[in-house]
């Protein structure tokens, strides 16, 4: 899929996500693109991701956004999000966590928007 903005991207990314499409969701990455997984760890491309997306959509995770914003330059986006994460915790029990994205995005050469940096967790980072 191509999608038309990093908006747009978002949007299929997290359809994806919660149809547990680990190879739709792939699609939107770049080859050597980072994924912050929790505050101080990363995981850096195909391999790595694919690991990660994996065990997330096993574990029952799924995404919703409430509020989004795009700063844009020069076929590089910075897209800022308040979203929701629901999940089961340690208990079995369903939870939902709000959290605060900051993802970085590409403009590809043959149209499209990809991710190139993905901090699903934005300033948490900084307790790491």
């Amino acid at each position: 899929m191509i999608a038309s903005s990093p908006e747009h991207a978002v949007e299929l990314l997290d359809r994806a996500f919660n149809d547990r499409d680990v190879d739709t969701v792939m699609g939107f990455y770049e080859d050597e693109a980072v994924v912050v997984t929790e505050p101080g760890r990363t995981v850096r491309g195909r391999v790595q991701l694919r690991s990660f997306f994996e065990r997330a959509m096993k574990s029952g995770a799924s995404a919703t956004q409430l509020k989004t914003h795009v700063f844009e330059a020069d076929g590089v986006a910075l897209f800022l999000s308040r979203w929701t994460l629901e999940y089961k915790d340690s208990n079995g029990e369903v939870s939902t966590r709000e959290l605060v994205a900051t993802t970085v995005f590409r403009e590809q050469p043959g149209g499209g928007w990809k991710v190139l940096i993905d901090n699903s967790l934005g300033p948490l980072v900084l307790d790491a």
